[in-house]
């Protein structure tokens, strides 16, 4: 068998080879625990980054808050779901179920904090207390078409009412609105190509 093949049949190589992220197999989770720590509690993220608390929002705005809240607590439900899914272990297995009903009561608790302040509506854009009158009005609602075909995806966010019902979404066709810049020619200590020192 090739090296290759002899690798592949390890689950984590075959993982890394298969364009996954070892790092991300449980199995390689608890190796490295075991390895590291003595499986003592180590505080870092399934990369091996220490924690440091940068994950924790606090921008003195409520709404802002309880929607970073939502979508943390939703990215780490979608984890929790995909170690359930690839755990073998039913101790491993019943913990994250676990993890995942917390995730479900989290995502509610935010959401319901933001209804508890008006909803939605009531709540966007965020900060709501700056008046959309002192807006680029021409722009507050533009979906920016990039497409080098002039093409625009089709969806609710490029058409329609808006979410607040304060206007209807529209297109802008991006365009360059400069002229095409001439720049001048590389300094000589620059290290640039020849052909670029004037």
């Amino acid at each position: 068998a090739s090296l290759q093949e002899e690798g592949a049949a390890d689950g984590i190589v075959g993982a890394v080879m298969g364009g996954g992220n070892g790092r991300h197999a449980i199995e390689g989770m608890i190796h490295k625990n075991l390895l590291s720590t003595g499986l003592a509690a180590m505080p870092v993220d399934s990369d091996g980054v220490p924690f440091n608390m940068s994950h924790i929002y606090a921008s003195g705005n409520i709404a802002a808050d309880m929607y970073c809240n939502v979508a943390a607590e939703s990215t780490g439900r979608v984890l929790a779901v995909r170690l359930f899914n690839a755990a073998h272990d039913e101790g491993m297995k019943k913990m994250l179920h676990y993890m995942i009903a917390r995730d479900t009561m989290h995502q509610q608790q935010w959401l319901a904090v933001l209804e508890e302040l008006g909803g939605p509506s009531a709540n966007l854009p965020v900060p709501n207390s700056f008046p959309q009158g002192m807006e680029d009005q021409a722009n507050n609602y533009n979906f920016y078409a990039t497409a080098a075909d002039g093409s625009v995806p089709e969806g609710r966010w490029t058409d329609g009412p808006t979410i607040d019902g304060r206007g209807d979404f529209t297109v802008f066709q991006n365009k360059p609105l400069g002229e095409e810049p001439i720049l001048g020619p590389a300094r000589p200590d620059s290290a640039a190509q020849s052909q670029q020192i004037g």
